[in-house]
């Protein structure tokens, strides 16, 4: 079994305009369309049999609307976290109804949401999803289509961590893509999540083993950041690490499927 703990998909009309803008911003080519059909597809071609989609609204004002179309498009194969904006004054209301509704956590983009991750303003909103048992899913480190500064590196997720002890955190791209010296200093061996989304293609196998077996293969979900990469090259990634069969196996579903209940 294998679930991709971070996936992006949308809408066909906005992946229609929003795919080609991503690509040229970040200079790299997607694996397939972004839509949900192209999503399945790959999928299926890959052997991925859950796929959770991480929505984000860069704007208040688009929450309602994604969270609307997350509900209407979720199935067995494909696991919707809500969209969620800093900005928005209702965050409380609209994380309870999210949690009402059956979403398991939500997505946050410092870099596209225009925040740092530890902002004293957002310790409310980490607050609220802590009460209610809402995990964060959250981008960390580099985004190679945004320029500097970094919103969210290892640090403030451990200070995130201090704040508000107890909130369940999904950290991105091993911790801080591009920043993982940060990363294996402040967060390995904390209890946070780590997904493995777009780390691969720099840490290398090398790296890779070495956080893992540094942090505890419990704490790390396998992710692809789809359409970005490739599910059948970053499956091959993992199942090469040198670590044994029953820390692959925490890393392509256990772990996930422990998480998401």
């Amino acid at each position: 079994m294998v679930i991709d703990f971070h996936t992006h998909c949308f809408a066909d009309a906005i992946a229609k305009t929003a795919v080609p803008i991503l690509e040229e911003a970040c200079d790299v080519k997607t694996v397939h369309s972004g839509t949900v059909r192209s999503l399945k597809a790959h999928m299926d071609s890959c052997g991925v049999d859950i796929s959770v989609v991480l929505p984000v609204a860069t704007k208040p004002s688009q929450v309602c609307a994604i969270n609307e179309w997350a509900k209407a498009t979720a199935d067995e194969s494909l696991v919707f976290f809500g969209a969620l904006h800093p900005g928005s004054e209702d965050f409380y209301d609209i994380a309870a109804q999210l949690k009402k509704d059956g979403f398991k956590g939500i997505k946050l983009h410092p870099d596209y949401q225009h925040f740092f991750a530890d902002e004293a303003r957002l310790m409310p909103l980490y607050e609220a999803l802590r009460d209610l048992g809402l995990i964060l899913a959250l981008h960390s480190g580099i985004d190679i289509g945004y320029p500097s500064p970094v919103h969210c590196t290892p640090l403030m997720i451990k200070n995130i961590m201090d704040t508000v002890p107890g909130l369940t955190i999904v950290a991105a791209h091993m911790g801080a893509h591009g920043l993982w010296r940060d990363a294996e200093e402040l967060l390995l061996g904390l209890p946070v999540y780590l997904d493995t989304s777009y780390s691969y293609y720099l840490l290398k196998n090398e790296g890779m083993t070495r956080m893992i077996r540094k942090h505890g293969s419990e704490r790390v979900l396998f992710g692809t950041d789809s359409p970005w990469t490739s599910a059948d090259d970053e499956i091959a990634a993992i199942t090469s690490l040198d670590l044994p069969p029953g820390d692959i196996d925490n890393i392509l579903y256990k772990n996930a499927l422990s998480l998401l209940r």
